[in-house]
């Protein structure tokens, strides 16, 4: 083993580590609010595994993210979300690693052109399926570099259990390790028969690690909930909600998902010559690919990718590791008043976090007025919206009024604040509408402006008005309401 793969990574790592996650840290303690009501609806079904075990196998909630977060949430939110945080400190380690392999110089900064980025601090420690992701993702690289290739196979194969465009990397995985030097298909295209029958032994353990997890996925679904979550990949358009959109959108995303400054960095890193390329660095190739085919997903409008910027968000250690040859190619260019400039704005522009403070508004909730943001230098914690407010508020008018009456609504945050109390409550996706016989007379409904009225639910104010409901209480500039089955 090279003597690149051993060894610490300095204690100004460790310093530039501690920096770059208690900013993620602070924010996980101090937000109030989320920054995707999915959050919620992956944490309550990672806690109520202990009380049915058949949601650990929750296909919409990802079983692959599941498994990595189901513990923690038995002891809370906050738990849930500081575990969470530890994982994306293990990827920064991980990749911190990688840069060391490969021979690079000035890895203390890599923590600061990691945690850094725009969307780490918001999305580094929420129960998503971004971190666990990323994690899984960078340890098959880690492992595959170290010839744990097994173990890599596993990393590389468990990766559509948290993700299903996971799939597609796993995919890739496999081609990587056949037409390596040695591999069954390089040997296969240059005729050389019995090398390929030497190591297609190789190819087919390997390739059975790699399909290991999604076969056992696969059983325990059918067996523990009668689904087979592989019938998935042959529907390419289970829905026309999210649409389509223009095939640069993600190059978009990428700048102001990561920072405009870090992103230039590692425009520059990936333009400065490359030395020792070999086969081990096509692994890395990976992550461009993912962003191109997020790109032609959303563009063809397949899978019901909805185009939103945190898909990408676990490209952060390839963008950190080319941002690190930009800073490196920087200094040596140009001295390191400027390369130390770059980095600057890299952390003062993390701190601002700019997308966050100007891209999360109930803006877009029909019946708010629009509000301007107004950039502050440094992220202030996230507070619950006007109509995360409302759900809120509505949600503790029904705690303290429902009594024995049946409660229905269709946002996760009105579940999260009901969760645990004795109000009774009614399967948002149990097939209700407002003219079912089920909702008996007196039934509440928790409704809101978002979820609602969409076509998986139907619950329009026209629809209400014709079936007999009454509107009893308003929020949010009646964004939110209360309304009662007459």
């Amino acid at each position: 083993m090279s003597d690149r793969t051993k060894g610490g990574l300095g204690q100004w790592f460790w310093v530039c580590w501690g920096v770059a996650m208690a900013w993620s840290l602070y924010r996980a303690l101090f937000n109030e609010a989320w920054i995707l009501d999915d959050e919620i609806a992956h944490y309550m079904i990672s806690k109520d595994v202990w009380s049915d075990p058949r949601e650990l196998w929750h296909p919409w909630s990802r079983p692959g993210r599941n498994i990595l977060q189901f513990i923690p949430a038995y002891f809370g939110l906050t738990a849930a979300r500081l575990w969470t945080l530890a994982l994306a400190g293990f990827a920064m380690w991980l990749t911190g690693r990688e840069g060391k392999r490969l021979g690079m110089v000035g890895l203390s900064i890599l923590p600061l052109l990691m945690g850094f980025q725009w969307w780490f601090p918001e999305l580094s420690y929420p129960v998503l399926t971004q971190t666990p992701f990323m994690v899984v993702w960078v340890a098959g690289v880690f492992l595959a570099m170290r010839k744990k290739m097994a173990w890599a196979a596993l990393c590389w194969g468990y990766l559509p259990l948290v993700r299903h465009e996971g799939i597609a990397l796993s995919a890739l995985f496999g081609l990587w390790i056949i037409f390596a030097p040695g591999g069954f298909a390089r040997h296969l295209l240059k005729g050389k028969w019995n090398e390929a029958l030497k190591a297609f032994p190789r190819a087919a353990w390997l390739g059975f690690c790699t399909f290991l997890p999604l076969i056992v996925m696969n059983v325990a679904t059918g067996l523990m909930r009668g689904e087979w979550p592989f019938m998935m990949f042959f529907e390419s358009k289970p829905t026309e909600y999210y649409g389509s959109g223009p095939i640069w959108l993600y190059l978009k995303h990428l700048a102001t998902g990561a920072g405009i400054p870090v992103v230039l960095l590692m425009i520059f890193g990936a333009f400065q010559k490359w030395r020792h390329l070999d086969w081990s660095l096509w692994l890395w190739a990976t992550y461009p690919a993912y962003l191109i085919m997020h790109s032609l997903i959303y563009w063809k409008g397949l899978f019901a990718s909805g185009g939103y910027y945190h898909f990408i968000m676990p490209m952060a250690p390839f963008v950190a590791l080319v941002a690190l040859r930009g800073f490196n190619g920087l200094w040596q260019k140009y001295g390191i008043k400027p390369a130390a400039a770059a980095l600057a704005v890299v952390v003062v522009t993390g701190l601002m976090m700019p997308q966050q403070q100007w891209g999360v508004s109930d803006n877009h909730i029909p019946g708010l007025p629009v509000l301007n943001a107004s950039l502050k230098p440094i992220a202030p914690p996230m507070k619950q919206s006007r109509f995360g407010q409302g759900v809120k508020e509505a949600s503790e008018w029904v705690i303290e009024n429902a009594g024995e009456t049946e409660v229905l609504n269709h946002h996760a945050a009105a579940s999260f604040w009901l969760y645990e109390t004795e109000v009774k409550k009614l399967e948002a996706w149990g097939g209700y509408t407002p003219e079912s016989l089920e909702l008996y007379s007196g039934t509440l409904l928790i409704w809101d402006a978002h979820y609602s009225v969409q076509e998986a639910f139907g619950f329009t104010p026209e629809r209400l008005q014709t079936a007999g409901w009454e509107v009893v209480e308003t929020f949010a500039y009646k964004s939110v309401r209360i309304y009662r089955k007459k």
